[in-house]
């Protein structure tokens, strides 16, 4: 399936030439109209959660072409950003849409289904990664983690690995903020998504909607506090969760 800006729906798109678990491409290749359309919705949830707050990096994973990044980092200048995501294949993208934007960094490769890649956030590596003005900005003081549209269009063991990493790597009340569509108690909430599922899964198995009571389930064990569900345009979530303590 595939996004037509013009008719404003799926429709069907070629198929691969054979099955892949890179997760990563496919979720870039429909992410910049889509990243057009919720940027604005999403920063008017994501940013109050840290205006007031204490400075500190946010770390998007799965960040696409970067557009997400680059609106936000113009709405929290006083914040650094390290945008993420599986391969390097759209990183021109993210460097143009973040062109500009002093407290963005050099996007780095993360997979996270690799249990140690919070680890990898905080190396000489991404340090030295920074634009100049922002050398050594990036600290030990993760005030978020952002993941928009990447639980369905990935293994489930990414979202298991993003939530034990992002309890890692966040300061304590640090924030957890999670965008896309999910199902609740196990049941779509339309029957577009219903229908973009089926073809999720007949693309890649282990591709799918999530079911947000569980994702919670998975957060908590790992150490999150209680949740906020906010519903979004086009029948999508935010889950936010805030780090209790330290891990």
């Amino acid at each position: 399936m595939v996004w037509d800006s013009g008719s404003a729906s799926w429709r069907p798109g070629p198929a691969p030439a054979e099955m892949s678990n890179d997760f990563g491409t496919f979720n870039k290749a429909a992410s910049s109209a889509a990243a057009e359309r919720n940027k604005v919705p999403i920063a008017d949830v994501f940013v109050p959660l840290l205006r007031n707050a204490k400075p500190g990096t946010v770390v998007e994973l799965a960040c696409g072409t970067g557009q997400h990044t680059a609106h936000l980092a113009k709405e929290l200048p006083a914040f650094t950003f390290q945008p993420t995501d599986l391969d390097d294949t759209s990183f021109a993208s993210v460097t143009h849409h973040c062109a500009g934007n002093t407290n963005v960094m050099t996007p780095i490769t993360v997979d996270a289904t690799d249990a140690s890649w919070s680890d990898k956030i905080m190396t000489e590596e991404s340090k030295l990664a920074c634009a100049a003005a922002v050398v050594g900005a990036l600290t030990q003081d993760v005030a978020a983690v952002l993941i928009v549209n990447m639980t369905h269009i990935s293994p489930w063991r990414a979202t298991l690995g993003a939530l034990s990493g992002s309890s890692k790597l966040l300061r304590e009340n640090g924030v957890l903020f999670i965008y896309g569509p999910f199902k609740r108690d196990g049941t779509h909430n339309s029957d577009g998504n219903a229908t973009f599922e089926k073809s999720l899964q007949e693309r890649n198995p282990e591709w799918g909607y999530r079911d947000i009571e569980t994702v919670i389930r998975e957060a908590a064990a790992v150490g999150f506090g209680t949740p906020t569900i906010t519903e979004m345009p086009a029948n999508n979530y935010v889950l936010t969760m805030r780090k209790v303590g330290k891990a």
